[in-house]
């Protein structure tokens, strides 16, 4: 008996063993098939058998050499290269973490040496006892 199974078609077999048998020297699943006082095959049945497949070596011959072969999907799996952009958000956080110090250091740097200059100025200042305006026309020169 044949029915179908959304695109698939499959052959319902009888229980006795020799057409289990048959079917599964003809390469067919018998897993998959049914016999009448078992249920139909389901969709996720075919899905099982799919994934049960890939799990599969995969050879194709090329040329009298036979090459190895895995989907895209296997390979990223297999060397664990989905891992939700790990490297990538650590990459960030340390050009973050190193742009945010070195900004913290030259403004230090800067507020300090701004300080000193402010004080030198004021030490400047006091020596020569100036007032008012004339205090503003003091700066301090570095060489």
């Amino acid at each position: 008996m044949i029915r179908l199974v959304g695109s698939f078609r499959l052959t319902v077999l009888s229980r006795s063993s020799s057409t289990v048998a048959k079917s599964t020297q003809s390469g067919h699943n018998a897993a998959l098939h049914r016999s009448a006082d078992q249920r139909d095959v389901t969709q996720m049945d075919i899905l099982e058998e799919r994934i049960k497949n890939r799990e599969e070596v995969r050879e194709i011959k090329i040329q009298g050499q036979t090459q190895k072969w895995a989907y895209r999907s296997e390979m990223v799996k297999k060397l664990d290269l989905d891992m939700d952009h790990r490297r990538i958000w650590i990459a960030f956080s340390l050009i973050i973490f190193l742009g945010f110090g070195s900004f913290v250091y030259v403004k230090s740097n800067v507020v300090l040496g701004r300080r000193e200059e402010m004080e030198q100025r004021e030490k400047m200042r006091k020596e020569l006892n100036l007032h008012g305006a004339d205090r503003k026309k003091i700066s301090v020169v570095d060489n």
